[in-house]
């Protein structure tokens, strides 16, 4: 349910290498998708089990065959108080054939609600790849079941940059689940944007020990192809500790197993 190609950085590609290792898959974790991993990718895609079109995209179909076989899995949590909100994030979900779907209507202290729930999900640590957030936002904002009113964020409806010492907490749940090549990706409008954003992604990096990313303009509004689930221009991309990508790779890369199911 996204679309990671060759030439794309950031910590997606760090999830699809991860992956991709943890099944038997000789790669360098460096977070920057380059021939050798695309040639992985062709790899998995022709193996008699899979028989997918060997394109070296990780897309629908691909990112489908790759959860059901290593097991890894993309939560996304959908604010779905705005009706047009909910029916553009759902129909791409619902198209992508999305399982772990957590949909939030109003309510105060979203962020505790949803993190307990994505907890109540899963059923064994370190099996989620990405934690995927939908809803409204704005530079250093994102909304979490609030719909377009910014006014509940000081109910926890949603959660700020300023808000960052009463929300660390509630995030570092999420170290239990996340794998360690594991991601939070915030996909509300400008999230990434200006000096809030970084300082939002920062603290959310720091808090579960994971990368965090958000696009720094106004994302899509509709939901053909992949448009939900891709960000739209510039992302701002942080690592734990402000870490570089090739230095969070290599950490990843020493945490990961090398894999057989790619040997057999």
């Amino acid at each position: 349910m996204f679309l990671i190609k060759q030439g794309h950085i950031g910590p997606r590609v760090i999830m699809i290498q991860g992956i991709l290792r943890s099944l038997g898959y000789e790669l360098t974790i460096d977070g920057n998708f380059g021939p050798k991993t695309k040639a992985a990718v062709q790899n998995f895609q022709r193996r008699p089990s899979v028989k997918l079109s060997p394109d070296g995209k990780v897309g629908m179909d691909t990112w489908q065959t790759l959860r059901s076989i290593s097991g890894y899995r993309v939560i996304n949590v959908v604010d779905a108080e705005d009706p047009a909100q909910r029916k553009r994030v759902m129909g791409g979900l619902n198209r992508a054939l999305a399982r772990d779907v957590i949909i939030m209507y109003g309510q105060s202290n979203a962020i505790a609600s949803a993190i307990s729930q994505i907890m109540s999900r899963v059923n064994a640590s370190g099996t989620v790849a990405m934690v995927r957030l939908y809803s409204h936002g704005a530079q250093g904002a994102q909304n979490v079941a609030a719909g377009k009113d910014g006014s509940m964020m000081a109910h926890r409806s949603g959660f700020t940059a300023a808000m960052l010492p009463q929300i660390k907490t509630d995030f570092s749940r999420l170290n239990d689940v996340l794998a360690s090549f594991g991601c939070l990706d915030l996909m509300g409008c400008s999230v990434g944007g200006g000096v809030k954003g970084q300082r939002l992604l920062s603290g959310l990096a720091n808090a579960v020990r994971r990368p965090a990313e958000g696009g720094m303009r106004v994302q899509y509004s509709t939901n053909t192809g992949y448009v939900p689930f891709n960000f739209e221009g510039a992302v701002r991309q942080v690592y734990p500790r402000g870490v570089s990508r090739k230095a969070w790779g290599r950490s990843v890369q020493n945490a990961v197993p090398l894999g057989h199911w790619a040997k057999q």
